[in-house]
């Protein structure tokens, strides 16, 4: 048997990942504040729960992923002088891995309807930027289909050495929006659905007459319009001018007819919607880029007294009942808020406030509830919503002792041990985390707190507070095991991913 998984699939997948975030929490947390066993190189991740497991136990912080922080992504295709680029070409097997569009220095974003024969030394951008048809074709012999120009925004955000951000625009942009918005939208609304931009030579002929005209192409198939003009040099069809695209067609033939013999060419059919109508499926975008800046303490929320070695990206994780977050009983519910079905009471869909979800509930059901309702029974747990969530324990102590990031403490009464993620003076707040490393001991409230295997002194704990976070709640949907990158009170770290599907 013969199989493949189509760019389609891919790509189907990407806008689902993409489109989720309005109906889930996603969140990009940080973690592994303590070395690696070597440092320099990072232990591999594994598909496995062990692996997601670990995670959680060594997550410090999380941060909201809004639909403004992710965006389709294609490769950067940069055009350089002096190469060689692909004609796109609706039968080429490997179409996907060819560079058959590019980016300008300008970030215009250009097709290849047809290749010069050599390399390319006509910058499209000289040819003029044209919204709503083809470029000429430049004195390199290529012609390039206009698709859109990166928004200055999005070159900020989401550019990479690699990938480019690509969206489709849903809506006419407003007036006075960035001209790069405006640009697209019209190359979006002139899409030519089933155009022929190309005829590809598969049997030059011979004894046709020199020129232009005696080798006479007749193009049919289901849409209507095309027309092209054969070039003749020494009797064979050495090239092809589209002198009119036409549109509809998704399968077409080509006849040749004059004074010469066995000439034959295949037209090349463009997208159902049109060149540019959906930049996302032409330029084959089933890569997603995400960026999230994490700014100081995000308002007091997380800590930035340590560093990460950890990026994760979670979905739905869940809020804990001690902090009024697991709510029992739809009659409780907030309407607005995000909740996960935890166990089953009435399953009845009316008796669960919630839109546009199955009249049967399962465990682990996500919804969004939109009605109070007093009849609903069973457990429900709130989705996180805040833009940012510290996640470790921690332990409250009278001021005084330092207690340094990534110390080892340990209570001398319950013998728990943990380190140190941050420590505030000023509260006597101490965050912690408890891995393999520590052991997951319990410390208690009169535990006595210091630097472990000392004698040294300490702070008794007057408070035990838990996560706001439950952890292990939430999905893992993406993990990268990296170096240090320290944080600082007043430092904004960047974290920028490109995700492949």
């Amino acid at each position: 048997m013969s199989a493949i998984i189509t760019s389609k699939f891919r790509l189907d997948t990407t806008n689902k990942f993409v489109s989720s975030l309005a109906d889930n929490q996603f969140y990009m947390a940080l973690g592994r504040p303590n070395a690696w066993t070597d440092d320099t190189t990072p232990t591999v991740p594994y598909e496995n729960d062990y692996t997601s497991n670990t995670l959680w136990e060594n997550m410090f912080a999380m941060k909201r992923l809004d639909a403004t922080d992710i965006v389709h992504s294609s490769t950067r295709n940069l055009w350089v002088s002096g190469t060689t680029y692909i004609e796109y070409d609706d039968q080429d097997a490997n179409i996907e891995s060819k560079v058959y569009f590019v980016v300008s220095e300008n970030n215009n974003v250009y097709i290849c309807l047809k290749a010069g024969g050599g390399t390319s030394s006509v910058n499209p951008d000289v040819l003029g930027v044209v919204t709503t048809g083809v470029h000429a074709t430049g004195a390199d012999g290529y012609v390039w289909k206009y698709m859109f120009t990166i928004p200055n925004a999005d070159v900020t955000k989401f550019l990479t050495s690699s990938f480019i951000p690509v969206r489709r625009i849903t809506a006419a942009p407003a007036a006075g929006s960035d001209a790069a918005l405006i640009n697209q939208w019209s190359v979006q609304e002139a899409a030519v659905a089933g155009a022929i931009y190309n005829l590809k030579i598969t049997t030059a002929g011979t004894g046709y007459a020199n020129g232009t005209t005696e080798a006479i192409l007749t193009i049919a198939g289901d849409g209507t319009g095309a027309t092209a003009t054969a070039i003749v040099v020494g009797g064979i069809i050495t090239g092809t001018t589209i002198t009119n695209p036409g549109s509809g067609y998704t399968h077409a033939t080509v006849t040749v007819a004059g004074t010469g013999a066995s000439g034959a060419l295949r037209p090349v059919i463009g997208p159902v919607g049109g060149f540019g109508a959906d930049p996302t499926n032409d330029l084959r975008s089933h890569y997603v880029t995400v960026n999230k800046a994490f700014t100081g303490d995000e308002s007091a929320s997380i800590p930035d007294a340590n560093d990460f070695r950890q990026i994760a990206i979670l979905k739905n994780p869940t809020t804990l009942a001690a902090n009024s977050a697991a709510i029992s009983g739809a009659a409780s519910m907030v309407i607005g808020q995000f909740y996960k079905i935890l166990t089953l009471g009435n399953s009845s869909a009316a008796n669960w406030a919630t839109a546009g979800a199955p009249a049967d509930y399962v465990v682990g059901t996500v919804f969004k509830a939109i009605a109070v309702t007093s009849t609903g029974t069973g457990t429900v747990g709130a989705i996180a919503s805040a833009t940012a969530y510290n996640t470790c324990p921690s332990l409250t102590v009278a001021t005084g002792n330092t207690f340094p990031s990534d110390q080892l403490i340990e209570g001398t009464i319950t013998g728990a041990k943990a380190f140190v993620v941050e420590y505030n003076a000023t509260s006597g707040v101490i965050h912690y985390i408890q891995n393999e490393a520590t052991g997951y001991g319990t410390f208690t409230v009169s535990d006595y707190i210091r630097e472990s295997g000392t004698s040294g002194a300490g702070k008794d704990v007057t408070a035990v507070t838990a996560s706001l976070i439950n952890h292990q709640s939430g999905d893992v949907m993406f993990i990268e095991n990296k170096t240090a990158t320290s944080r600082a009170t007043d430092q904004v770290e960047t974290v920028r991913l490109v995700i492949a599907f």
